[in-house]
């Protein structure tokens, strides 16, 4: 499928709506087949300058008539936004989700019976291709709109399928993680600049062992205790750290399935 004949809408012009708008144009969407849509006046404006794409209004025809609707918005809008438009758009239209805490058995409700729906939790890294983008498929995803998925998700990085049920742990384990793994980065940047060595050269031997880490760990059939055999001296409470980890994974996707159930029950009333 080739991604530049397609015209999409992108709903949101927030951090996910800007690495969308982003990685469409890197790819060579052309500017006239998207279009962009926020409440907020100066930051659709800001986009639409950026990146060169018209701003419109959730009514417009450019909207009706994309092959897909992606809603970039955050988790407490995104109810209102497919009541906006769901009696209009024609269920032909995929439309994809990028937000958490909103189910897609919850976004189907809302839509014309039969339309195509999928969600995507994307992280930061997407911004430059190399994010990990799980991503659910509605029962009405046919192979055609799952092809433009993929080819959507293949221009933020690497993907998986993933149960609808799955993606509030993906909150933690990939959406949220950065920030989990971004204070080591810091620190060990802190012990270069200690040692003498410039604040960039810090940071490029910090980021490039956690790089070449990660590298390891995808490319090798290594046991965590065989890698980490390859680097005998312990230097922290390893056990600790690790479910210091897996706990903040646990806490987002608690506090994500928390959000989820105030904006179900809110539909439901």
């Amino acid at each position: 499928m080739k991604l530049n004949e397609k015209y999409l809408a992108v709903i949101g012009a927030g951090n996910i709506g800007q690495i969308l708008l982003e990685r469409l144009r890197n790819a060579k969407v052309p500017a006239d087949h998207l279009v962009v849509c926020d409440n907020d006046k100066n930051r659709v404006e800001a986009a639409s300058e950026r990146f060169g794409v018209r701003s419109v209004i959730l009514a417009d025809e450019a909207v009706c008539a994309a092959d897909a609707i992606l809603i970039a918005v955050s988790p407490k809008s995104v109810i209102d936004i497919i009541k906006t438009f769901a009696e209009w758009v024609c269920p032909c239209r995929l439309v994809i989700s990028f937000a958490a805490g909103v189910p897609l058995a919850k976004i189907e409700e809302i839509l014309q019976p039969g339309t195509p729906v999928a969600r995507i939790m994307p992280n930061a890294p997407s911004l430059i291709g190399k994010g990990i983008n799980p991503v659910a498929y509605g029962a009405n995803v046919t192979p055609e709109a799952r092809e433009l998925v993929e080819a959507i998700l293949g221009i933020l990085g690497e993907s998986l399928v993933a149960r609808d049920d799955q993606m509030n742990w993906c909150v933690g384990m990939i959406g949220a993680a950065m920030r989990s793994v971004l204070p080591i980065l810091e620190g060990m940047t802190r012990a270069g600049i200690e040692a003498g060595f410039s604040e960039a050269d810090s940071r490029k031997m910090a980021a490039q062992v956690m790089l070449g880490t990660a590298t390891l760990a995808l490319k090798e059939d290594l046991t965590f205790n065989q890698m980490k055999a390859l680097t005998p001296m312990e230097t922290l409470d390893e056990e600790a750290l690790s479910q210091l980890f897996f706990k903040a994974a646990q806490t987002a996707q608690e506090k994500i399935s928390g959000l989820q159930q105030k904006i179900c029950s809110g539909l439901n009333n």
